[in-house]
């Protein structure tokens, strides 16, 4: 949860995901002001690693909220200095204190960010700490969040899954794989579409499918 202080506006740590996602709409429910949304991409790309998102499309989806986006850049091995510095962006244009991660469960990415942010002036928050994946998934569902597959692992999952909206059909065909049906552990990665503080859903186009450095089959989105 995000700590309760005097000043209770936060900045989401934006993917375009559905983490990320359910992480600000959680914060919300609790009474929590969002300021804007910050998104590191990669220093020689517009676009965003894992997910392969290009800034127009989250652009376009941080329009569909009615929330300013902040864009950081970062090359391999930078990323704390770029981290650093977009945060210095968000103090000054929002005079926002607190940013929020969608982590839920994975120690070792709390800790790198909560160092990292150590002396900064901006408080970490994890609003999804401890939340059951399958609980998480099964809460997202109910409450209507569209979000759709745009990059997996091609030694895990079937690229054929790229540009399926995730349901619980999909959700138990991943699992049956072996595979943990919300991604957490990087398998694969999302694109929110709609989500009940949305104000209207995302309209995109979906084109080829690349290959990256890391090994992610990420599938072209554009808006």
């Amino acid at each position: 949860m995000i700590p309760a202080t005097q000043n209770t506006s936060f900045c989401t740590s934006w993917s375009g995901g559905k983490d990320a996602c359910f992480a600000l709409w959680k914060s919300i429910q609790k009474g929590f002001t969002p300021t804007c949304l910050l998104t590191m991409l990669k220093g020689d790309q517009d676009q965003t690693s894992a997910h392969g998102l290009t800034r127009e499309v989250l652009e376009a989806q941080a329009a569909c909220m009615r929330l300013p986006i902040i864009f950081g850049k970062a090359s391999v091995g930078e990323y704390e200095a770029g981290l650093k510095a977009a945060l210095q962006e968000v103090q000054r244009a929002f005079k926002t204190f607190q940013l929020a991660f969608g982590d839920i469960d994975l120690q070792a990415h709390r800790d790198w960010y909560e160092t990292v942010l150590t002396g900064s002036g901006v408080s970490p928050a994890f609003p999804l700490w401890h939340y059951d994946r399958q609980q998480l998934l099964e809460d997202m569902f109910a409450n209507d969040f569209e979000t759709m597959i745009v990059s997996l692992k091609a030694d895990k999952l079937d690229r054929n899954l790229l540009g399926k909206v995730l349901t619980p059909d999909i959700a138990d065909r991943i699992q049956k794989q072996g595979i943990c049906p919300t991604g957490e552990d990087g398998e694969f990665h999302t694109l929110v579409l709609n989500a009940p503080h949305f104000y209207q859903r995302l309209g995109i186009k979906t084109g080829e499918i690349i290959e990256d450095e890391w090994g992610y089959s990420q599938l072209e989105v554009s808006v």
